[in-house]
């Protein structure tokens, strides 16, 4: 109990000063009050070049950006050292319940720095799950308060790793047996999940899907994309369907390690990806 106390602790900081994803306010950008000093990146200062030349009376060009930038999913890669990076390190070591733990090392801790899209989604979601909660006189005060958020764990694996580390920032890669990418891609919608829900873990070890043979594929590595999780009233897999938002279920080698079933892939803020042998 203590070590999810101070995973909680931290996990909180964390959601603070990296800002791995919060209100949407706090990411769209405010065009007024900054529109002359605004920095355009290298890629934006050719699409601003391109745009003027085609359209030369049109839609604002910050409005184009922003537009670009909705649905836009990136990836950054944390050094060795940096504050944000030992403190996922920390989580993630403290959320290893197998017997294996003390032979996992971690290769990479990778940023999400997800689309303003899935912030609005993912923010929508929790408000629905607050005044279902409110409306229904739930007991569970967390329900109305953050729509009971906790952090939990998706296992998977990923197949770019190795391209992204030449870079800072990077897209998601096109690579069809990337799972981390495809998962970040669809926002968690794909066939395993449409059909068995999506298995969040308080284990940072646990496959989330079905096993895949990794070691045959090139490049294939384990991953867990670490995730900010809505589960809103949870009910047990013995408690019959009453309105709830997820189904709670203990597994594993404490009675405080506890997986969480979500159906609604909004329920889930991706916010770092950490890949380990």
């Amino acid at each position: 109990m203590e070590i999810e106390r101070e995973m909680h602790a931290l996990w909180l900081y964390l959601k603070d000063n990296v800002k791995c994803g919060g209100k949407p306010s706090e990411v769209i950008g405010r065009p007024e009050r900054c529109r002359n000093k605004h920095n355009f990146t290298s890629e934006e200062n050719n699409l601003v070049l391109d745009y003027q030349l085609v359209h030369p009376i049109a839609t604002p060009i910050r409005e184009l950006i922003h537009r670009q930038n909705y649905s836009r999913t990136r990836l950054y890669e944390l050094e060795i050292g940096d504050a944000s990076r030992k403190i996922v390190e920390i989580i993630f070591r403290n959320a290893l319940m197998g017997p294996s733990r003390s032979t996992r090392r971690i290769k990479s801790v990778i940023k999400v720095q997800n689309s303003m899209q899935t912030l609005e989604r993912f923010e929508n979601y929790r408000e629905k799950v607050k005044t279902a909660a409110d409306s229904r006189c739930m007991k569970h005060a967390r329900c109305t308060v953050d729509g009971n958020e906790l952090l939990r764990f998706y296992g998977t694996t990923m197949a770019c790793r190795r391209e992204k580390s030449r870079r800072v920032v990077s897209e998601l890669c096109k690579n069809p047996t990337c799972r981390v990418c495809r998962i970040l891609q669809s926002n968690f919608r794909i066939e395993c999940t449409l059909n068995n829900g999506i298995q969040m873990s308080s284990s940072s070890e646990d496959f989330s899907e079905i096993a895949i043979p990794f070691t045959k594929i090139k490049n294939m590595e384990r991953a867990v994309i670490v995730c900010r999780t809505i589960a809103g009233s949870m009910r047990s897999n013995n408690e019959e369907y009453n309105a709830y938002d997820s189904i709670r279920k203990e597994k594993g080698y404490d009675k405080y390690s506890r997986n969480v079933t979500v159906w609604n892939p909004s329920a889930l803020l991706p916010c770092f990806v950490i890949v380990f042998t």
